[in-house]
């Protein structure tokens, strides 16, 4: 397509027989020679759009979000760095201000993070990022690392001294800190060893909280490191689940309640119940076996079964023989059955010797 096509027409060039009088007039024809091209693309770039049925600057929607995220890696000074240093709360809500400003969706956001991290806090995040699969989950580990830290150095009290006792403070604080994160990397590893809990139907989620609890307890973990940690323990449907409803989870009790009750079957704990009511020990069985599997049974039931209801099963299935003189102790607790019926089984085997 042509201008002339377009109805365009261009002034007819100067005679090359015309005489150029001055600088001056050489000025001005240039100048109307743009002026004139000016109005040229403005009348194609018209017609254009006429044509097309839009405007040339107009782009589907979809473009959008990769402009924005273009935006971001293309200029990185966007978004201050953290280099683990600072308030590492204060930086994150910065990001989230960003972000949520670009409207960016999740899986943008984690694709993002090593470009707003630099110095340690960029390699410590590549160490653990098998360990952080969602930018959620990147929130938290952040602030579980940095944010303890950053307590640890406030807590410190200003004072006045020579520059060799500040370097030999200096110093133990970061002796303390890579302790710190020797231990976490050390508990990670010790976690990744054990079990891990997927939500299918063949596994025993209350056999497995139970065994990952007294795992955990090895490990002398407060609760609050439990709840952090539990990620590390969990893959396919219930990792997604913790993920989706990790703000629910306010304490490591409220956790495994929950995870007990999204994945154990509810036909397992009838069968439960109804074992309960009928067990009987057996006449070779000794007290002790009576005893956990009594105890194991009450928690496949009901995991928050009180110690009252579990003492009365125990009581209703004990063998005849040892019945009545334990009922006479009277134990409180199931701790206390197990102990006088330990001793009067002991006592009653020496009798029949």
């Amino acid at each position: 397509m042509t201008i002339d096509s377009l109805g365009l027409s261009l002034k007819s060039e100067q005679q090359k027989g015309d005489p150029i009088k001055n600088d001056e007039d050489i000025n001005i024809d240039l100048d109307g020679t743009t002026t004139t091209r000016n109005k040229i693309h403005v009348e194609v770039n018209e017609k254009l759009n006429d044509i097309a049925g839009h405007d040339l600057n107009d782009q589907p929607t979809r473009y959008t979000d990769k402009r924005n995220l273009t935006t971001i890696e293309m200029q990185p000074n966007l978004i201050e760095k953290f280099n683990d240093q600072g308030d590492v709360e204060q930086w994150l809500k910065q990001v989230l201000q960003k972000f949520d400003s670009f409207q960016l969706l999740s899986s943008e956001r984690n694709n993002l993070i090593p470009d707003i991290l630099t110095g340690e806090a960029l390699i410590w995040y590549f160490k653990q990022q098998h360990h952080i699969p969602t930018f959620n989950s990147f929130i938290q580990n952040v602030l579980y690392h940095y944010g303890n830290k950053n307590s640890e150095l406030e807590q410190l009290p200003s004072f006045t001294s020579p520059s060799k006792q500040m370097k030999q403070e200096a110093t133990i604080d970061y002796k303390e800190t890579i302790m710190e994160s020797l231990r976490h990397q050390m508990l990670v590893s010790s976690l990744e060893k054990l079990q891990k809990f997927s939500g299918r139907s063949k596994q025993n989620v209350s056999k497995w909280v139970r065994e990952t609890q007294q795992a955990m307890h090895i490990l002398k973990l407060t609760d609050a490191e439990k709840l952090f940690l539990i990620s590390t323990c969990l893959e396919a449907d219930a990792r997604d689940w913790f993920f989706d409803n990790s703000h629910l989870f306010t304490t490591w009790i409220s956790f495994t309640q929950q995870l007990i009750n999204t994945f154990e079957s509810a036909g397992k704990a009838d069968i439960s119940f109804n074992r309960l009511r009928h067990y009987q020990q057996g006449l070779t069985q000794d007290v002790r076996q009576y005893y956990f599997d009594i105890m194991k049974l009450c928690t496949e039931a009901n995991p928050c079964m009180d110690d009252i209801s579990k003492l009365q099963y125990l009581k209703d299935g004990i063998k005849p023989s040892l019945r009545f003189d334990v009922l006479l102790k009277d134990p409180q607790t199931p701790e206390e059955f197990l102990q006088y019926a330990q001793r009067i089984e002991e006592l009653k085997s020496l009798d029949d010797k």
